[in-house]
């Protein structure tokens, strides 16, 4: 039966974007439940564009007690199955308290944890990301969380740069921060702006609040070409512009974590905070950049004034510092290529039920002039295949090397050239070998395969296609980000079946094998 879930976020903006890959776990895990989202009313537009939430609900700005109450007691009506707080402060308990739910969960905040990094500045080797903390409350559960990287798909922005279709790289430079106290110098932030704009041709998004302009900006030192000036953008414009550039420049701040979520790498300069805290941008190739002080962190959000006689933190770091892992990460950027991310049994080859035997391999017709033609059109060509044959004890790890030697032997002698072939050989549940029965982030819809293949080829897989036979392919699509396409053998056939009776407004493309999946990728292409 489906389920009406509440989950509860009021605040602050990246705080709210870190929540996106729990949403999506969530809906990844109970596709037919409901989810609603309980937010604050300026970020109730950004959390309707995330994937799998099906109601936003936002409490006014300026709400008074009797309006939130009033509110909450509207929520209590709808007799809610499960209320995940994911905000954790006293405002959510109330909330807690006055809706009905048969269970409810709050996410742990690693609150002694935090205040020991604060107070005695005991910093841990190892600390839990924010997100992971959210994750924690739907493992709670039992439920599995592929998705770890925060993750937002902005509609097409409203208007174009002047400079969009130019081929040179394009940083947005954000200056701003939730606190004065968390903004390293704005003048800084304008050198750091001049400096890659004479070093890697950079044309300059330079996106700031009202109280911001005119004070040290770097506009009248720049090409009116390669400059413009966003003032005070909404949150949805600005995640639209931030997809068409190579890099973000940022605080630590909500704006970091918008980069993040669509993509694009973010330069983050870190001072009084600490990622120990669990903050730190945790997109695909994010950077912090941070000087250690015996003082940090000073505060938990970064508000309290400086008590030194300047703020070391801030002032030991420098423009150039920050331009050179900034130009680093537009090379990085601009290398990154387009990639076809195919499943091997049922996809490529005919499903043999736990293949052990290279000589059983049989390549499903039309599969590789599919892979030939996506060679051709510029895409890598990824193989990624999940093989718990392992864990269970039918095959050893040999016996899927041998098979996938003999695999790729076969499509050179066909002129396909493989650029990479990974497998997972875990489960983690049925096995009978202590090594491989267990949670990994291998394991498709888990992101491990995919990510160390962008890593090891220089891959963007936002841009990125997979292809295969399963839900736990069309799933992997959607936890990096890439396109999800279904085809009909193997599997498929019962995927799609499955998908059409069902609930939810996912439906990728479907297309009859390979052959024709390729086809519709190079024809979107050209």
């Amino acid at each position: 039966m489906n389920q009406r879930l509440l989950i509860i976020r009021f605040g602050s903006l990246g705080d709210v974007l870190l929540t996106t890959p729990t949403v999506l776990n969530l809906k990844l895990a109970r596709p037919c439940d409901e989810i609603t989202y309980l937010t604050k009313e300026r970020f109730a537009p950004l959390v309707k564009t995330f994937e799998g939430v099906d109601e936003v609900v936002a409490l006014p700005e300026q709400a008074s007690a009797r309006d939130f109450v009033s509110l909450l007691l509207d929520l209590d009506r709808r007799n809610f199955d499960l209320l995940l707080d994911l905000h954790g402060s006293m405002r959510s308990w109330l909330a807690r308290k006055l809706i009905t739910a048969n269970s409810k969960i709050v996410y742990p905040k690693r609150r002694l944890e935090r205040r020991a990094a604060v107070r005695r500045k005991l910093i841990p080797r190892a600390f839990s990301h924010t997100i992971d903390l959210y994750n924690n409350s739907l493992s709670q559960l039992g439920l599995a969380t592929p998705c770890r990287r925060p993750l937002l798909k902005p509609s097409a922005a409203s208007e174009k740069l002047p400079f969009e279709d130019s081929s040179e790289p394009i940083v947005v430079v954000a200056p701003g921060a939730a606190h004065p106290t968390k903004q390293w110098p704005l003048e800084r932030f304008s050198e750091t702006a001049r400096i890659l704009h004479a070093e890697v041709g950079a044309r300059i998004v330079w996106a700031v609040t009202s109280a911001d302009v005119g004070s040290s900006g770097p506009g009248a030192d720049l090409p009116p070409d390669s400059f413009v000036e966003l003032v005070d953008c909404p949150i949805e414009k600005l995640a639209a512009v931030m997809e068409l550039a190579q890099v973000t420049v940022a605080n630590d701040s909500g704006i970091a974590h918008l980069s993040s979520a669509v993509g694009t790498p973010v330069v983050s300069v870190f001072g009084p905070t600490h990622p120990a805290l669990g903050f730190s941008p945790r997109g695909f190739g994010d950077r912090v950049i941070e000087v250690d002080e015996a003082c940090r962190p000073c505060s938990l959000h970064g508000k309290k004034d400086c008590y030194r006689e300047e703020r070391f933190c801030f002032n030991r770091i420098t423009s150039s510092q920050v331009a050179e892992a900034a130009a680093e990460s537009i090379a990085s950027v601009s290398a990154r290529e387009r990639a076809l991310l195919v499943d091997r049994d049922g996809t490529v080859i005919v499903d043999k039920d736990y293949l052990s035997n290279p000589d059983q391999i049989e390549l499903i017709e039309g599969s590789v002039e599919a892979l030939r033609s996506a060679a051709a059109a510029g895409y890598k060509l990824v193989i990624v295949s999940n093989q718990s044959g392992v864990a269970r004890g039918y095959f050893g790890i040999e016996d899927v090397e041998r098979v996938n030697a003999r695999l790729l032997e076969l499509l050179m002698e066909e002129g396909v050239q493989v650029d990479a072939l990974y497998y997972c050989p875990h489960h983690p549940t049925e096995g009978v070998d202590p090594e491989f029965t267990r949670d990994c982030g291998c394991r498709k819809p888990g992101p491990g395969m995919a990510e160390q293949a962008a890593l090891e080829l220089s891959l963007d897989l936002r841009r990125s296609i997979v292809v295969g036979d399963s839900l736990g392919d069309l799933n992997l699509a959607r936890v990096v980000g890439a396109k999800p396409i279904l085809v009909r053998t193997g599997y498929g056939r019962s995927v799609e079946e499955e998908m059409e009776g069902s609930c939810g407004e996912f439906s990728p493309p479907v297309f009859d094998d390979l052959r024709g999946a390729v086809q519709y990728v190079t024809k979107a292409h050209s």
